[in-house]
């Protein structure tokens, strides 16, 4: 897809999706107008349909179409809204972010808990597994990329095995716990963002971690670290949390919205 030069950038996310919230308050600290474009990702599957996958061959969300280039992955997004990490400490606490596989922290705690969901997610899993390999028939074109995306699902299947699934969302919530710890630590000297003296992209992508602490159902272990607390609260408080729409918790009725195209997309 090209964009005409000077066109307004255009996000394509999905309101509920945690690297489309750190895209949004990038670009929201950024001061960066863009049009917001909902993409179905859980029932009509609409990162699967074939002129999405050629922006994003990945697959995913969010995307940023840009005049002269897209951008598929939050990081890149962040970054082109705030400026690449200036320092070697930006960029560790970046690292680290990226490095811990949120999904294996939500969708496991979700099978851990439910019995239900560790019935349904694997076979909605296995589904999605099955439409990429009918996308690939019908787009001869586009047939390696939705194998290598099938591929991706086959492993998640194996990840999220409902018999090894409790202990993997156990790991992943001590992981977590042990985050908040170094960020307590780190903040304990009264800084105001995680890396002096300005707001940047570490501060966005663990903005948006705490705000999946709450989500996730560990926000009470935030209250118990008072640095952490004040940095959170002072986070929540910025015009742009609330610009970025950071989902703290699960809204059902906003979701269906914006899939109906009803709600805020």
């Amino acid at each position: 897809m090209t964009e005409l030069a000077g066109a307004r950038p255009r996000l394509y996310q999905t309101p509920s999706s945690y690297y489309s919230m750190i895209a949004r308050l990038a670009l929201a600290e950024g001061g960066i107008a863009y049009e917001r474009i909902f993409v179905d990702i859980h029932f009509r599957m609409g990162q699967q349909q074939p002129d999405y996958v050629r922006i994003n061959p990945g697959m995913t969300v969010p995307t940023l179409v840009l005049a002269d280039r897209v951008l598929i992955e939050s990081r890149d997004i962040a970054e082109y809204a705030l400026g690449a990490p200036p320092d070697a400490e930006t960029k560790s606490w970046v690292d680290l972010h990226y490095s811990y596989p949120i999904e294996e922290l939500t969708f496991g705690g979700i099978l851990a808990r439910n019995p239900l969901a560790r019935i349904m997610i694997p076979k909605r899993l296995e589904a999605a597994r099955r439409q990429l390999l009918t996308h690939a028939a019908a787009n001869p074109d586009l047939a390696a990329v939705y194998q290598a995306r099938a591929a991706v699902f086959a492993r998640r299947v194996a990840t999220f095995e409902p018999d090894a699934v409790v202990k993997l969302s156990e790991r992943r919530r001590i992981e977590a716990i042990g985050f908040m710890d170094r960020l307590e630590q780190t903040l304990s000297d009264g800084r105001a963002v995680l890396v002096p003296p300005a707001y940047g992209v570490a501060d966005v992508v663990w903005t948006v971690f705490l705000g999946r602490m709450e989500f996730a159902g560990l926000g009470s272990e935030i209250p118990r670290r008072p640095a952490l607390a004040r940095y959170w609260a002072a986070m929540q408080a910025r015009p742009s949390f609330s610009v970025a729409d950071i989902w703290t918790k699960f809204h059902i009725g906003r979701l269906i919205g914006g899939i109906l195209g009803i709600g805020r997309g």
